[in-house]
């Protein structure tokens, strides 16, 4: 039989990538299209598409896009380490074409207008729209007509074709999505800005677009530090040969699998519910509800679709690296004073008093 802390080491290495690393894709929570007018009448607040470019007349369209629930997806204490923007692109009436990123600087709003197809003329703006002239229709304006964005750009990409485009990564995205992060009541997004030469006009698609594989999607990796996530890693109790505890992060929240035998010495896997861990308190025992599957191996678990109830897991955290765990389901109760493995990349360990191991 395989010993606690060679088997744990294995899965660790095997099931799950370390905890302080996390790659979301967000999708866009407002867009829209700034079309040039005088007037700042127009808008496409609610359409499928948004423009970027001139095309054959002499008036410009700019894009805006924006994610405001970065704040409500990613933790507080992440660093930012990687993003993208990703774009569809529907429709063009130019040659390649260099869109640019720009950070803005000022919020602005998505109404309920709704332009006719093919949407590059825009439509009455609604209370709420940005246009050319105005944030939010019709009462606020820009400070400058054509939006208030930074000069340095972004990230900029040569657009030339239907099909999708990836803006990033780039440091300066980065920047601005830890700053929205850290800030977001300044989270505005990014204005998308074409060369703006004649037939340069680029069609992009938007979050309402009816095919939902064309929306704008955001990808953000991030990697965290601090104290109320490092009980993350591989746990095992000494005196118990080949089980113990896996607890990973995902995007949604945490996991907690057991890997062991069953009274009749076949594999057993069992997971739990995603269970949040912000809320823990060291020496205050939770209890969870655990899953068990159909027999997998410890390097494969079983698939998620055949799990069945199993019982409970009261989990008590008496340090960042010792607790108590407590599983009670379908073979009975078994107490486990279990430890966890640190030194695998990925499972530093700080109490909040102790300091770093």
């Amino acid at each position: 039989m395989i010993k606690s802390r060679t088997l744990l080491a294995i899965l660790w290495a095997a099931v799950c990538s370390p905890a302080w690393a996390t790659t979301i894709l967000l999708p866009a929570t407002q867009d829209n299209t700034l079309y040039e007018s005088g007037s700042g009448l127009f808008s496409n607040g609610s359409g499928q598409h948004m423009f970027a470019g001139v095309p054959d007349e002499p008036v410009r369209r700019r894009a805006v896009i924006a994610f405001k629930n970065i704040h409500l997806e990613i933790p507080a204490d992440a660093t930012i380490t990687s993003v993208k923007l990703y774009l569809h692109l529907s429709r063009e009436n130019s040659d390649a074409t260099i869109i640019r990123l720009h950070k803005l600087t000022s919020d602005w709003g998505e109404g309920a207008s709704q332009a006719l197809p093919p949407e590059n003329t825009g439509t009455n703006a609604e209370t709420g729209d940005a246009t050319w002239i105005h944030t939010r229709w019709p009462n606020f304006e820009w400070r400058n007509a054509g939006g208030d964005y930074e000069e340095d750009s972004s990230s900029a990409e040569l657009v030339d074709g239907i099909g999708y485009y990836t803006f990033g990564p780039s440091p300066k995205m980065v920047q601005d999505v830890q700053l929205w992060l850290d800030n977001p009541a300044l989270n505005f997004g990014w204005i998308l800005l074409a060369t703006e030469n004649f037939l340069s006009e680029k069609r992009f698609d938007t979050r309402e677009n009816q095919i939902e594989e064309f929306r704008p999607v955001l990808e953000v990796s991030f990697s965290r530090t601090g104290t109320r996530f490092d009980y993350s890693g591989p746990w095992y109790d000494p005196d118990l040969d080949g089980e113990g505890y896996l607890l990973f992060q995902t995007p949604a929240g945490w996991l907690f699998y057991y890997f062991g035998y069953s009274p009749d010495q076949t594999f057993l896997w069992l997971v739990s519910e995603l269970v949040r861990l912000e809320d823990l308190v060291p020496g205050v025992p939770f209890e969870l509800p655990m899953l068990i599957g159909e027999p997998g191996t410890f390097t494969a678990p079983a698939p998620s679709a055949g799990l069945k109830p199993y019982g409970t897991l009261s989990v008590t955290f008496d340090t960042c690296t010792s607790g108590e765990f407590k599983l009670d389901g379908l073979f009975g109760e078994k107490t486990s004073d279990v430890i966890k493995i640190i030194g695998v990349d990925g499972t530093i360990c700080v109490d909040p008093e102790a300091g770093s191991n």
